[in-house]
């Protein structure tokens, strides 16, 4: 987990801490901790409070060098419940500015930005997420995300309801934030065909 989190850029994340004053109230269970919480649930797969806080009871001597201290279920909840999210997703923008810092460009000729629009059908449990309704027993959300071929990343993303056609996104008068870059050539799927645009 050190070696992990080596990638993440602690000054900067500290910094959006005191922005978004997110450890205001907090006795010790900082932003940062929290973060190397969810990293250690991400990829041990413990999907359930209860299940993140057996796992790392058992492992507690090994997280004394991270500065991180047993962690009880109604502490984790809380801080999932008022922390800002926003902490976390501009740390996402800052580890994309850095992994375009040194990605290759794409391998084509042409110089203008290649962008893919493409998504991602994300189950749900209906029972649980009642307003994300797809089918008459299913939950699901959709998330569209333009593709970069440079550096093979993704410039942006947006969730919708899972019923939602790229196109319709792309093409959207809602306010989604769904910019494409002008003179990027943009491919996406309709109807098991292909078509490309360029935007202006």
């Amino acid at each position: 987990m050190g070696e992990l989190l080596k990638i993440f850029p602690r000054y900067e994340f500290e910094k959006l801490e005191n922005q978004h004053q997110s450890n205001r109230y907090t006795k010790y269970y900082t932003g940062w901790q929290q973060l190397i919480t969810l990293l250690f649930a991400q990829i041990g797969g413990h999907d359930s409070l209860r299940g993140i806080e057996t796992s790392l009871g058992v492992h507690s001597p090994k997280w004394y060098h991270l500065g991180l201290k047993d962690i009880k279920q109604s502490t984790l909840s809380d801080a999932m419940k008022n922390r800002p999210h926003e902490i976390y997703e501009g740390l996402f923008y800052k580890l994309l500015d850095k992994c375009r810092s040194v990605t290759p460009h794409h391998p084509f000729r042409f110089k203008n930005p290649l962008m893919s629009l493409d998504a991602t059908v994300i189950d749900l449990c209906l029972s649980v997420f009642p307003w994300a309704q797809f089918r008459q027993r299913k939950g699901a959300i959709k998330l569209h995300y333009l593709y970069d071929h440079s550096g093979s990343l993704p410039a942006f993303m947006v969730m919708t309801d899972a019923k939602r056609h790229d196109v319709r996104v792309a093409k959207s008068e809602e306010k989604l934030d769904f910019h494409l870059l002008p003179d990027s050539i943009n491919r996406y799927e309709i109807s098991r065909s292909v078509a490309t645009r360029k935007s202006n």
